[in-house]
């Protein structure tokens, strides 16, 4: 039954960031099926806004979901974000393109990546809270690295997704198939996630009448540090991932000359090597190292790490790729492994569901969501190669910022959590 609640609790994320990341990898091609062919250029600009619109939804849908899961229970909003997002991503992948209905397409593109965001926002820490509150007494920041290696394994699904439908003898309409089968299988997910059982550490919460009236009012007024810190974690996050790897296949193709299936590989090696480490930092971190001095170290090196990546990927050539990839799944892992287990550690039971979803999404709504657009922008317009790679160093900076804004001690919340994880009802 154990292994039968972690697969269910975590195969929404691994659905959900394929699908995610097959939007952003296939950015090329949707934005010659959603909008006129006369400005490619500005044809992919619109395309990765659609891609950043989805992002404007998330801290609404972060309020909605961790309302639910503060107020009623981490199954239920986890079972409300999946539906949500089976039905938006099946919605895209039946979507009339541009030479079908006008503007309609990117009009219902833009409608279903803003349910999508909605969605996303309730289930990549709502399944992370459920991992360690069910089975991370003993390994939690193993247990909740697993969160970020379905994340990391989806962007790889979605990367091979990309790849195979771009294919030259592929047809067509082979772009709809990822899109079809993922929200299908959110449909399945859904289906079978009707059997996991609540957490006893919400339901213990419950019981003792600890439950938040208005868990959104609590954070703000009492926790606001932990949302500064929790924001700038989430901030280098996503702009490391969405412009390290999902804008690196853009970078890739039109720069250093690379086709787009081969640029996709690229960027899908660098996460397969990034979700095969998360675990193995997660297990680090329990065992041997301080989880947030881990997390801090793995952001210092982003600063350096962000340009050198781009560096070695303008080359084009095999090695230094190899090498850049490297780079990046390390960095990416150091601050994945104890990420979650981190960020589990700022909020209590009655508000951490909340102050997870809204911190993290209002982040990427303000940082993630516009990566992909500063990125092509530094480069394109600016025809800088190294400003993606030197953006990634401003936000890690920052980051790094607002974990030490937060005055009270890591290991204050981090005794907290173990007392409040092992007590007895």
């Amino acid at each position: 039954m154990h292994k039968q609640a972690f697969s269910l609790a975590t195969i929404g994320t691994l659905l959900e960031w394929a699908e995610y990341t097959f939007y952003g990898y296939m950015a090329l091609t949707l934005s010659q099926l959603f909008f006129p062919a006369s400005e490619p250029h500005i044809a992919i600009i619109k395309t990765f806004s659609i891609f950043a619109f989805g992002y404007i939804m998330r801290p609404l849908g972060a309020i909605l979901f961790g309302h639910i899961g503060d107020k009623f229970g981490r199954k239920p909003a986890l079972m409300a974000s999946m539906l949500l997002m089976g039905v938006s991503t099946l919605g895209i992948g039946l979507l009339p393109t541009y030479d079908h209905i006008g503007l309609y397409a990117p009009i219902g593109l833009l409608i279903l990546r803003l349910l999508q965001g909605v969605a996303v926002s309730g289930e990549y820490h709502g399944a992370g809270i459920f991992l360690i509150e069910k089975f991370g007494s003993k390994f939690p920041c193993f247990i909740g690295s697993i969160i970020p290696a379905c994340a990391a394994m989806g962007m790889v699904l979605g990367g091979l997704a990309a790849m195979l439908v771009s294919l030259p003898d592929t047809p067509s309409w082979a772009w709809r198939i990822p899109f079809l089968f993922g929200g299908l299988g959110c449909w399945v997910a859904l289906y079978l996630r009707k059997s996991l059982k609540e957490t006893q550490i919400f339901l213990n919460t419950k019981s003792r009448k600890q439950l938040q009236r208005i868990p959104l009012k609590t954070i703000f007024t009492d926790q606001w540090r932990s949302v500064i810190f929790s924001i700038g974690i989430a901030a280098i996050v996503g702009v490391f991932v969405y412009i390290a790897n999902i804008y690196l296949v853009t970078f890739l193709h039109h720069q250093a000359g690379l086709s787009h299936s081969l640029a996709s590989m690229t960027a899908m090696l660098g996460e397969l090597l990034t979700a095969l480490l998360i675990p193995v930092m997660g297990w680090w971190a329990d065992h041997v190292d301080d989880p947030l001095l881990m997390l801090k170290r793995a952001i210092l090196g982003m600063i350096i790490g962000g340009p050198a990546i781009f560096a070695l990927c303008q080359t084009g050539n095999p090695l230094p790729l190899t090498f850049a990839m490297i780079l990046y799944a390390l960095l990416n892992a150091m601050l994945c492994g104890p990420m979650v287990k981190v960020l589990f550690d700022q909020f209590p039971t009655e508000t951490r569901f909340t102050g997870n979803a809204l911190s993290w999404n209002i982040s990427v709504a303000l940082f993630s969501s516009s990566a992909p657009i500063v990125a092509k922008q530094l480069n394109y317009q600016l025809e800088w190669v190294y400003g993606p790679g030197f953006y990634i160093s401003v936000i890690a900076l920052f980051a790094y910022l607002c974990i030490n804004l937060k005055d009270k001690k890591y290991e204050t919340r981090q005794s907290y959590f173990y007392s409040h994880l092992q007590r007895p009802d």
